[in-house]
């Protein structure tokens, strides 16, 4: 088996701190482990919407902070006896989906697939999925076993549940895996090098697929409340140190999630499942208010640990990571820890993490009753069309934020109209 580390983690738009993540960032472990094998990153809201929907080289020193951290966390984990390699890095708008490896596990990496799917407005990516497909080579044979990442962002705001489930089923019929495409909703800041190896299944597959695990991690922003909080609301949010059998304990919380009442209804998220919440609420944290981090805190509940919530929004959970169980018949996944890390000073969203091992074998053909064959939405025959405007819409609109918003472009819109006004003025002054 080969240990599988996921994070979840909404950037707020800003750089995030190694020195304030880094020290927490594999607290999911056991306390036993060390580096795992594999980490995936799901990224939300990872840079302003400027440098998110014009790509590339606006993306890569918010992708470095975020390389700097995993680097450091695993100094810190494996006392400066493990590094981890970077594998691949895709990203569509706002959000993205970052993957390491261990060396020797990189190694057995054969083929990767990645898809996109914005589900914002006009479909544009400032909400949406990215996702890549890893063939992983199986211990002692020449079998692939993949294993799907998805990353979401879905619609904002309390009273939104029914658009959180249609980006559910628009993220499932519009996310189709492609093999060797950057274009449209794909970037990589860099490309693996892949051994030999056997070719990846055909391309234009859906999210879900026979044979293959799926795990599904991304601020969600399922809520604990259908209406936005009244003014003295935020005088019974949960603070720490309360017990749980008390009416403000985050716990109380848990039964009116959004979340866990529209996928028991079968609305959304079908198929997925989610390891006990027993962490506090993941959103949203004042940024204003917020106290310097304390780099010794390591848990939520640490003596002198205070929450301090935004007065404007219920404490929720929003930021979740899901997973596909195996068949009945192939049991292949052992979970482990499922948290959230601490308060993080860049950001109003708490990371969560889900560590959890993999056997290094093929799962067993799906029966027809397994959801991997029977997706819960077709793909979209239009899903490439639906992909390629968008990603045109995303390109005009980064570049007029650019030139409104950012001080380069202001100083391009100055320069231009400076020679446009010359221009006139000579040629007036030309034709006199």
């Amino acid at each position: 088996m080969f240990e599988l580390y996921l994070l979840t983690f909404n950037c707020a738009r800003s750089l995030v701190s190694p020195e304030a993540l880094a020290p927490s960032l594999f607290d999911a472990l056991p306390a036993t482990a060390s580096v795992p094998d594999i980490l995936a990153i799901a990224l939300q809201e990872i840079a302003p919407i400027t440098y998110s929907f014009l790509g590339g080289s606006y993306l890569t020193p918010y992708f470095n902070r975020v390389t700097d951290t995993v680097q450091l966390a695993a100094k810190l984990r494996s006392h400066g006896a493990v590094q981890l390699e970077h594998v691949a890095t895709r990203s569509l708008g706002m959000t993205a989906l970052m993957i390491f490896a261990q060396p020797q596990f990189a190694e057995k990496v054969q083929w990767i697939q990645s898809a996109g799917a914005g589900v914002g407005f006009w479909d544009m990516g400032n909400k949406g999925a990215v996702a890549m497909r890893l063939g992983i080579a199986c211990a002692g044979s020449d079998v692939v076993l993949p294993i799907t990442f998805a990353a979401a962002h879905l619609a904002p705001m309390e009273y939104n549940i029914e658009a959180r489930n249609k980006d559910w089923e628009s993220i499932v019929r519009n996310l189709v895996f492609l093999s060797n495409d950057n274009s449209g909703y794909s970037s990589s800041e860099e490309v693996p090098l892949l051994s030999a190896s056997p070719e990846p299944p055909p391309d234009r597959s859906g999210m879900f697929a026979p044979q293959t695990h799926l795990f599904f991690a991304g601020d969600l922003n399922y809520r604990t409340m259908d209406e936005a909080p009244g003014p003295k609301a935020y005088h019974l949010y949960p603070q720490p140190g309360q017990p749980e059998a008390s009416p403000t304990h985050f716990s109380q919380l848990l039964k009116t999630d959004q979340l866990t009442r529209e996928k028991e209804a079968n609305r959304t998220l079908h198929g997925l499942r989610e390891l006990p919440i027993t962490f506090p609420p993941t959103y949203k944290y004042s940024m204003q208010r917020r106290q310097p981090s304390n780099p010794h805190k390591r848990t939520a509940s640490d003596p002198g640990e205070t929450w301090v919530w935004a007065k404007h929004r219920y404490p929720s959970w929003c930021d979740r990571i899901l997973f596909l169980p195996s068949p009945a018949s192939s049991p292949r996944l052992e979970l482990q820890n499922y948290i959230a890390l601490p308060i993080q000073p860049t950001s109003d969203h708490r990371p969560v993490a889900l560590s959890l091992r993999i056997a290094d074998s093929p799962i067993t053909a799906s029966d027809s009753g397994d959801i991997r064959s029977n997706p819960p939405f077709p793909i979209n025959p239009n899903w490439r069309a639906r992909r390629d405007a968008a990603r045109r819409l995303e390109i005009i609109v980064g570049i007029l934020s650019y030139l409104a918003l950012t001080r380069k472009g202001n100083a391009i819109v100055v320069a231009f109209t400076g020679i446009a006004f010359a221009s006139w003025w000579l040629g007036a002054w030309l034709a006199k």
